[in-house]
């Protein structure tokens, strides 16, 4: 019988490939939010949970009226 043989072809392990990943998404936040274009109070208003749903709720209602509406035209 042989001996199972651990395979190591990259030489990185999972483990550091994630440290890594995560280390190098931080900076390029970092780096992202030194330059952006927008004060602080823009970019918060931007991402305003509330903001977009209740404009995806209007966007909803509107399309809902939309086919509604449609329902009641006759076919041409």
């Amino acid at each position: 019988m042989r001996n199972k043989e651990k395979c190591s072809c990259s030489g990185a392990s999972i483990k550091e490939m994630l440290v890594g990943g995560m280390i190098g998404g931080a900076i390029g936040a970092s780096i992202a939010l030194l330059f952006a274009p927008k004060s602080g109070a823009e970019v918060r208003k931007d991402l305003s949970v509330k903001e977009w749903v209740d404009c995806s709720v209007d966007k909803v209602k509107q399309t809902a009226s939309n086919l509604l509406n449609k329902d009641n035209e006759p076919y041409s």
